[in-house]
């Protein structure tokens, strides 16, 4: 069994065992007690570890080198570990570098990590690694050639990219409960919550945000809850958004929650895959090459469509092809598909905000800023109902093909101010988490709009929607949209139709509670 180790840290004794007892009760399989800072009482954790040695245990007194606060020397690192953890059962966690160097440490590190019954010992050996991963340098974790009684390797890297990962989750298919592989960062993230899948040794996870101690490390309730821990298997199918950036997304939290709604045993994650570099084949091309990874769909966003779409050639539908970008792939079938949900959510939730049907947009005026995939998605839906369209975007070239193609008008970004369209939609990121204080157009620019729509659902309400709303138009923001598209998505992905108006509820909700100071809970930071 995978177990999910809370790693906690404290200077006072009273303090780290407070939050050992909170990662017990919050549904941790393990407690990793950080003892590099701990600056009094060691006899007393260990009659504390004894104690409690029903429990499974692991102790750590990282080094600065590896990402830890102990400044002290090797033997005084060793003396500390010992007197902690000698015959409480606990696992000792040793630098493996450290390990390698002296025969004479070998041996007292054995001694603290020593089973009470002289079976072996419960010890992991463990490399940290805070270097930039692409280069391809780092060496992922495997067992000690002479079988080392049993002994855990643990090996930790700084993922820049999603790409960067494979050797992690390469590591934990072949060796299982041999290893732990963890990808540092947020492009790490699928890591810890595929080690399940794998039957890796452990995954690491934070009592609270504020108290992680390794980047991009995870919540236990974020572990447990948003990303189905206790339902992950080895059979266990797995999704993801994949996009730059990709952390402000709510796909994890709606996806999961359907999955557990419908009794779907899949999870879904959040992928990083930078820009540039031929980055989204080389991600691509890798899950294909491992099958075992049991990868059935993909959600593509900013700003990943095109490279997505044309990844797949062939397999793509007529409406992808159209318009030029593809938000979802799917794997279900030996060749790769791809397809384009945002046009028709986005044409949904409009004629939902107006209390109109399609046939009274026809004739109607609108102004388009962006140029990218979500832009396309909109106006290949607008010019199907006849619609007068304006694109503004970015990049004048970019506009200027991209409006000869549905042949609409281009206006320079330049003069985006002096908009007169009906209706006015956003399909840039400019306003976006965190950069919450801008805005694509002045207010001025928003007088006489039946509709302003901004695709941002994070935060709820962008500055855009705000000084919309003062000047008196009607508003939508991205969520309405958002779960339109992605309910589509899990439709084709497995033929089940989720509840679409609770999960707007719930996403709103959740949006809320997540970021209150900019979505409706508390006072905006103008």
């Amino acid at each position: 069994m995978t177990l999910l180790v809370a790693s906690v840290l404290a200077d006072s004794l009273s303090e780290l065992i407070g939050r050992a007892e909170a990662a017990w009760s919050r549904g941790a399989d393990a407690v990793e007690l950080r003892i590099d800072t701990l600056d009094d009482e060691p006899e007393k954790l260990a009659v504390y570890l004894r104690t409690h040695a029903d429990r499974t245990w692991i102790v750590t007194c990282r080094r600065a080198e590896e990402g830890g606060y102990f400044c002290g020397n090797t033997r005084a690192r060793v003396a500390l570990l010992i007197a902690v953890a000698r015959g409480s059962g606990a696992y000792v966690d040793f630098e493996l570098a450290d390990w390698n160097a002296s025969s004479n440490i070998r041996q007292k590190v054995r001694l603290a990590a020593a089973r009470e019954d002289s079976s072996g010992v419960r010890l992991i050996l463990s490399r940290h690694e805070f270097g930039d991963a692409s280069g391809g340098s780092v060496a992922a974790p495997a067992p000690l050639e002479d079988g080392g009684d049993g002994i855990v390797i643990k090996g930790a890297y700084r993922a820049a990219d999603a790409c960067d990962c494979f050797a992690a989750l390469d590591a934990m298919h072949r060796h299982g409960d041999a290893v732990s592989a963890i990808c540092m960062g947020e492009a790490g993230l699928w890591t810890r919550v595929l080690a399940k899948k794998f039957n890796a040794f452990a995954s690491y996870a934070a009592l609270t945000a504020e108290e992680a101690t390794a980047p991009g490390q995870l919540t236990l309730d974020e572990m447990i809850g948003r990303y189905r821990w206790r339902d992950i298997d080895a059979s266990t199918e797995v999704y993801g958004v994949l996009g730059d950036p990709v952390a402000h997304s709510m796909s994890p939290f709606l996806f999961n929650r359907w999955f557990t709604e419908l009794g779907i045993n899949a999870v879904y994650v959040p992928l990083l895959v930078r820009r540039g570099g031929g980055g989204v084949s080389r991600f691509l091309d890798g899950c294909r090459a491992r099958s075992w990874l049991d990868l059935r769909g993909l959600s593509v966003t900013i700003p990943h469509k095109t490279a997505a779409l044309e990844w797949v050639g062939e397999g793509a539908d007529s409406l992808a092809r159209w318009i030029g970008a593809a938000n979802t792939l799917s794997f279900i079938d030996d060749t790769p598909a791809a397809y384009n949900t945002d046009c028709y959510a986005a044409l949904s939730a409009i004629v939902g905000a107006l209390g109109c049907d399609r046939t009274e947009l026809v004739g109607r005026s609108v102004d388009v800023l962006g140029a990218g995939g979500s832009a396309h998605a909109l106006v290949e839906g607008l010019c199907e109902l006849g619609c007068n369209i304006t694109i503004y975007g970015r990049s004048a070239d970019k506009a200027r093909r991209f409006a000869k193609e549905f042949s609409c008008a281009a206006r320079p970004w330049e003069e985006r101010a002096d908009r007169k369209g009906d209706i006015l939609i956003n399909c840039t990121p400019i306003g976006m988490w965190p950069a919450t204080k801008e805005s694509p157009v002045p207010a001025e620019a928003l007088s006489g709009c039946d509709l302003v729509f901004d695709l941002i659902y994070r935060p709820l309400e962008t500055a855009l929607l705000r000084a919309a709303a003062a000047a008196g138009c009607k508003t939508l923001n991205g969520v309405d949209m958002f779960v339109r598209q992605a309910a589509m998505q899990l439709e084709l992905w497995t033929s089940q139709s989720p509840d679409v108006a609770s999960a707007r509820d719930a996403v709103t909700q959740e949006l809320r509670q997540a970021d209150p100071a900019i979505n409706g809970q508390g006072e905006h930071d103008e």
